[in-house]
């Protein structure tokens, strides 16, 4: 979850979380009621940035090295944000949160405004004309100092998010492509995810899991967390073998050779997974591969949890292993 809640927490309007590592959206992406994913127009630079640090955002600075990879924001609507669930700014988590499940875990949300980015994006490039203008009739300190309305950005409310200069990542492409087949997929399930994400703690830890992971110290580490979300899903307190591996294979194979080897392949990743978090030696290749398949297994778990629209327990359990 964001838990960095912004300075001005009066502030009941709509929110617009800046993205950093998503490649940019060829359109306006309905991500969910009263959430989008908005596409910036032009290139972000440090210099929107200083501009709208004179307009209140003390944290700017900080963004600068991820201005290159900022090409998009997600909307978030506050008329949107009924109860039970998340209010506007946590919902444009919860889509940040979905587009890792389904894969774009190269991406981070580092910044939240009351307005648009892209009112930021491009600013002294568009005012440009201004200042020159400005410059001409009232001199250099005038235009510098005291610079005229028009080239000023609206009083900033917002802040700057939970982001990290080093992020672990799994094998996916960074440079993949957001379409809107996938963006559907998401709508579609987004609020019964907002809703499980809501009401379940066992949900929450697991879906937070497989968030944070990335920014884990090393892999050992995001291996530890990552099966921490795993066992959360199941709520397991004892034994720790057969009976994960044997209800992952259920929920996520059908019946026959399938579910065989995911049975076979779950408990061949828990075994890494014991020596990864009790410090055996593995080789470095081993290690970042058990920990993005451990990803790839808690995403599907969490994935198959959003489709049947509720946490999964015994009836399910029950269901997948003798029916």
């Amino acid at each position: 979850m964001i838990d960095c809640p912004p300075p001005e927490e009066s502030y009941n309007g709509n929110w617009y979380v800046l993205l950093a590592g998503l490649p940019k959206p060829d359109e306006v992406l309905a991500l969910g009621p009263g959430v989008s994913l908005v596409p910036l127009r032009t290139q972000l630079s440090v210099f929107d940035l200083a501009a709208v640090g004179a307009s209140g955002f003390r944290a700017w600075a900080i963004l600068e090295p991820f201005t290159h990879a900022c090409a998009c924001e997600i909307e978030s609507s506050v008329d949107a944000a009924v109860l039970p669930g998340y209010d506007a700014l946590n919902r444009a988590w919860l889509a940040s949160a979905l587009l890792v499940l389904r894969g774009f875990s190269r991406h981070m949300a580092v910044a939240c405004s009351s307005y648009s980015w892209n009112l930021v994006a491009g600013h002294q490039e568009r005012t440009a004309p201004a200042f020159r203008e400005q410059l001409r009739e009232e001199g250099v300190e005038a235009a510098v100092y005291a610079p005229a309305e028009e080239r000023s950005l609206p009083q900033f409310h917002g802040g700057a998010l939970d982001f990290h200069l080093r992020m672990l990542a799994t094998g996916d492409p960074g440079n993949r492509s957001l379409g809107s087949e996938e963006a559907s997929w998401i709508y579609q399930h987004f609020e019964a995810f907002n809703r499980l994400a809501s009401d379940s703690s066992a949900f929450r830890l697991a879906l937070e899991a497989a968030t944070d992971w990335r920014f884990a110290k090393e892999p050992r580490m995001a291996i530890a967390r990552l099966w921490a979300g795993i066992e959360a899903l199941f709520g397991v307190n004892s034994e720790l073998v057969f009976r994960p591996s044997l209800l992952c294979a259920a929920i996520l194979e059908p019946r026959g050779k399938g579910r065989q080897a995911k049975f076979s392949d779950v408990k061949k990743l828990y075994g890494l997974r014991s020596k990864a978090v009790h410090g055996e030696a593995m080789e470095e290749k081993t290690v970042d591969e058990a920990m993005s398949r451990s990803f790839q297994l808690l995403s599907e778990l969490l994935l198959a949890t959003i489709e049947r629209g509720h946490v999964l327990g015994a009836e399910d359990f029950d269901e997948a292993i003798f029916c």
